[in-house]
């Protein structure tokens, strides 16, 4: 079983070729080189050690924000470090709509564990420097959509949230947002995550997106320029048709070392200038893993790739510059990323 750090608080080359296309027995296959199977690894460096393999494989998952949501921001005249939720903050339990409710736009810090299950009933406002964690004993919501509108300072994780459109949005000029570990499902047409209305500095990692036809809205046609910097590393995109994500308007936007598969329309896409800068992820069964362009006459957006794996993927669509993020991050070796995010991704399973 993982153990979430917050709950814990609360009781504590491979293959680097971004224009990879895939040949038809599945193998992936460099641009220039012979192919090789996508099981392939490279040497570990001889003046450094190997990294040691946990048995899952890969590296033990670190439990620290990485990313955009842990990156220093200055905004409406204030300077903010980077995320830490409801850190230094009372402890507290919620089991019910009513209590999560009040307790969420309470004043201040405060970190707040689900227990069981909650039908929301609608959609519930989740106010600055808080933290909504599952509980040891698990958390789950259902009924309805957490809405993170103009606040900052929040972390929503270790949760598993089944909705009938939108889990959670985060919107209005909210930022330093972070949703980890969690598993969304049952979003119909509605992208389960929407990150839009400028919002900015979001990290969206190690989660499980299924049973939907769309995962990930990042802002917008209206969206003003210089917001919507958002990172997407390890999650999982089990199945969801599109949208994962969806980049309009996207100041920046970075996929790292996330699994795709079987999705059936297209992995991520990046329209009316977008910027998004995908590297070492897995596309397996992905009809095309990255493009250019959205729909009706929608202009298209940046993208650029590298060291991503494709298996039975189509090549992405590569357009204009986009920058590195400005924040250190650790690279996983992407053909390990399958095994690492499949044990790893998602609310806690629990016996």
């Amino acid at each position: 079983m993982r153990l979430h750090p917050l709950a814990a608080s609360c009781v504590t080359v491979l293959l680097c070729a971004a224009l990879a296309s895939c040949s038809s027995d599945g193998t992936a296959q460099e641009e220039t080189e012979p192919p090789v199977t996508a099981a392939a690894e490279p040497d570990p460096p001889m003046d450094e050690p190997a990294e040691e393999d946990d048995g899952d494989g890969g590296r033990e998952r670190s439990w620290e924000a990485v990313g955009w949501a842990a990156h220093p921001l200055e905004a409406d005249g204030g300077k903010y470090p980077g995320v830490d939720g409801g850190s230094g903050g009372d402890t507290v339990t919620a089991a019910d709509a009513g209590t999560l409710t009040a307790l969420l736009t309470r004043e201040g810090p405060l970190t707040v564990e689900i227990r069981g299950t909650i039908d929301l009933g609608g959609d519930v406002a989740v106010g600055s420097d808080k933290t909504l964690v599952g509980s040891p004993e698990g958390g789950a919501l259902t009924g309805g959509r957490l809405v993170v509108d103009g606040a900052s300072d929040v972390v929503i994780a270790d949760l598993a949230i089944d909705t009938g459109g939108s889990a959670v949005a985060i919107r209005g000029g909210a930022h330093h947002v972070w949703i980890d570990g969690s598993t969304f499902s049952g979003g119909g047409g509605d992208a389960l995550v929407s990150v839009t209305g400028g919002a900015d500095h979001v990290t969206l990692s190690w989660n499980r997106f299924r049973d939907s036809a769309a995962a990930v809205d990042i802002g917008g046609a209206d969206e003003e320029p210089g917001a919507l910097r958002v990172t997407l590393h390890h999650n999982y995109f089990d199945g969801t048709s599109a949208r994962n994500p969806r980049a309009r308007g996207a100041a920046h936007v970075h996929v790292f070392n996330n699994y795709f598969r079987g999705n059936g329309e297209y992995g991520m896409s990046s329209a009316l200038d977008a910027r998004l800068l995908a590297e070492g992820n897995y596309f397996q069964g992905t009809l095309f893993s990255a493009v250019s362009g959205g729909a009706g006459e929608e202009a298209p957006g940046n993208v650029l790739t590298r060291d991503n794996l494709l298996v039975d993927s189509a090549q992405p669509e590569l357009r204009g510059e986009v920058p590195d993020p400005p924040y250190a991050y650790e690279l996983d070796d992407p053909g390990r990323v399958p095994d690492l995010v499949q044990e790893q991704a998602g609310a806690r399973t629990r016996g």
